[in-house]
């Protein structure tokens, strides 16, 4: 496949916290064009301290879940690129032809991982395809037999990892969890909106509640794995491409994200809405270059 396209500029990697910016506006705006209200028999400063409390309790747990998980994402992640980058070099010594055929599902799955990266369980075709190849190694003497134990051994190893990182790119909080705080953040917000009256107290609500929506909106970019620990994988990802001698792959929406280098090649995955499906295409990264 030759280069098809030129690389113009990479976009920007979006994040939901992006919205708070807007948010900020939305309560600046209800602040001062909604009337103020006043209950006096209900204790509002008494009950945002009980709301506040128990939201900020929720949230210290809802963020060491996240944390707990994105610690071990990581870990894992870095154990697989160890695993990849042996079994590519050991291949070398158990024929071309296998090692080719290595090569190239060491590719698929990298590529494909990176792809859809919170579902993981995509890239099992690959594996399954190396254990389909192994017939093709060459074992002709002591050295590759004991290349051609070390891949297998490998391999297993590799196997039982991936079904670790199914789990974990595949999990998040609890709904209810998630529902809670939802429920206590709105609370929280209506009892600031109602506690209004004098400038210190407007300015209060405003920037509480945008922080509060803040706060949910980055747990959920975290969640979904759009920041954070998934930097880890576009990194091994490139490690991985540059071993086996392929082209850099992204999916178009991580372009934002990465680092490109002025007249390489890259291969960029960019969905085409007439066949429903991504199609990859060679691009040469050319910013000076007018659209």
């Amino acid at each position: 496949m030759g280069v098809e396209e030129n690389l113009t500029r990479k976009g920007v990697g979006f994040y939901f916290y992006y919205f708070t910016i807007f948010i900020f506006i939305f309560f600046v705006l209800i602040n001062y064009f909604l009337p103020v209200y006043s209950f006096e028999t209900i204790n509002i400063n008494l009950m945002i301290s009980i709301v506040t409390f128990l939201f900020g309790f929720l949230i210290t747990i809802s963020f060491s879940m996240i944390w707990s998980r994105i610690s071990s994402l990581k870990s894992a992640l870095a154990i697989e690129t160890g695993r990849l980058v042996s079994l590519f070099e050991l291949s070398k010594f158990l024929g071309k032809e296998f090692s080719f055929r290595v090569l190239q599902n060491i590719d698929n799955y990298t590529v494909n991982t990176l792809r859809d990266y919170v579902h993981y369980e995509i890239g099992r075709e690959s594996i399954y395809s190396i254990y389909e190849d192994v017939p093709l190694m060459e074992i002709k003497n002591e050295v590759q037999k004991n290349s051609a134990n070390s891949f297998l051994y490998v391999l297993g190893e590799w196997e039982t990892l991936r079904e670790t990182l199914e789990y974990l790119t595949r999990g998040g909080l609890l709904w209810t969890i998630k529902f809670t705080n939802y429920l206590l953040a709105s609370v929280l917000v209506i009892l600031l909106f109602l506690s209004r009256g004098d400038v210190f107290m407007n300015s209060l609500f405003i920037v509480l509640s945008t922080i509060i929506v803040f706060i949910l909106l980055i747990i959920e970019d975290y969640e979904d794995l759009r920041i954070g620990d998934y930097t880890y994988n576009i990194s091994n990802s490139e490690q991985i491409f540059d071993l086996i001698g392929a082209n850099r792959y992204y999916p178009k929406n991580l372009l934002g994200r990465v680092e490109l280098e002025p007249g390489k090649v890259y291969r960029v995955g960019v969905y085409d809405k007439k066949i429903k499906k991504e199609k990859v295409v060679n691009m040469k990264y050319n910013p000076s270059r007018k659209i």
